[in-house]
């Protein structure tokens, strides 16, 4: 930790304002720094792994809900034919397809 955060929350940080003083090519912008530090200590304050867990969260689930979750409502790489139960619970006879892309 440095200064009371993580340093992935510093690197954040010091992305972000990096990333708006590119933008608009003002000195001032660099002090935007200090809020965004301070939101960043007071979350680690609460708990130190928040944005590790929030970079996990982003590898994992983001990737889901900005690819193909609204299509298949699943959390699928692929598009796997899915043999439902009927109502006694039993699955039916189920032949596997393959997907292949050219």
């Amino acid at each position: 930790m440095r200064w009371g955060v993580t340093y992935t929350a510093l690197l954040a940080n010091m992305l972000f304002t990096l990333e708006v003083f590119l933008l608009s090519r003002n000195l001032l912008t660099l002090l935007a720094c200090l809020p965004i530090h301070g939101v960043c200590v007071l979350l680690c304050a609460r708990d130190a792994r928040i944005f590790d867990l929030v970079m996990l969260w982003g590898r994992t689930r983001l990737r889901v809900l900005l690819g193909n979750l609204r299509y298949w409502r699943a959390s699928t790489y692929s598009p796997l034919a899915v043999s439902w139960p009927d109502r006694r619970g039993r699955r039916g006879r189920f032949e596997p397809q393959i997907w292949a892309t050219p």
